[in-house]
């Protein structure tokens, strides 16, 4: 019986990664097929009923929309858009904001690129944060750490640290994902952190 649910447990951790695996990459594709075909067949274009057609279309689009903006004309089209966009109050404030943080995140590569340990949300505890900018607040300087939400790293609180508080670790952001993912049960077991230009280990609890 013991080596029966031996068996059964080491199935099981097979199975789970498979499975999230499998549901998240079905998730992204299905959104992106159903980002703008169904937008086109509303318009009254005829669009065959072939598994996968609309991440065909969709990345076609993208593409022929890069190609667009690369020329003279299309970054006029792209300039009068802009322009008109910024007419509308509301739609404006998205648009620009949505643009400069895809702007950001694609074209910076510093951005999120450093993780670090700040003391939130009391100062015994410290909190793994990404990185993300700098910004001068009277005179003092702050430093932009996003700290994400265990298990659901799309939501979390974006805090202004003083220099002197943010603890620099040598985790990647892949390492720092996977745990914020797993709630802290994959976690890197020895991490240096470096701070004040010196390095100590501290082990990982």
């Amino acid at each position: 019986m013991g080596r029966l649910k031996n068996y059964f447990i080491t199935g099981l951790f097979v199975l789970i990664p498979v499975a999230i695996t499998f549901w998240v990459v079905k998730a992204v594709l299905t959104t992106i097929n159903d980002l703008i075909l169904p937008y086109l067949r509303l318009m009254g274009i005829p669009i065959p009923d072939i598994p996968g057609i609309g991440i065909v279309i969709t990345l076609s689009i993208i593409l022929i929309l890069g190609l667009m903006t690369q020329n003279y004309f299309g970054k006029k089209i792209l300039g009068y858009w802009e322009l008109l966009i910024s007419k509308i109050p509301i739609v404006r404030s998205i648009y620009n904001a949505t643009k400069q943080t895809v702007e950001t995140l694609f074209l910076n590569k510093e951005s999120f690129s450093k993780v670090v340990l700040v003391k939130y949300p009391h100062p015994d505890s410290l909190a793994i944060g990404f990185l993300s900018n700098q910004v001068k607040i009277c005179e003092n300087e702050k430093l932009m750490v996003f700290v994400p939400a265990a298990l659901n790293p799309t939501s979390g609180f974006l805090l202004f640290v003083d220099k002197k508080d943010v603890i620099f670790t040598d985790l990647t952001v892949e390492e720092a994902m996977r745990t914020v993912l797993s709630g802290g049960l994959v976690i890197k077991k020895k991490i240096k952190l470096i701070k004040d230009r010196e390095i100590t280990e501290a082990q990982a609890e």
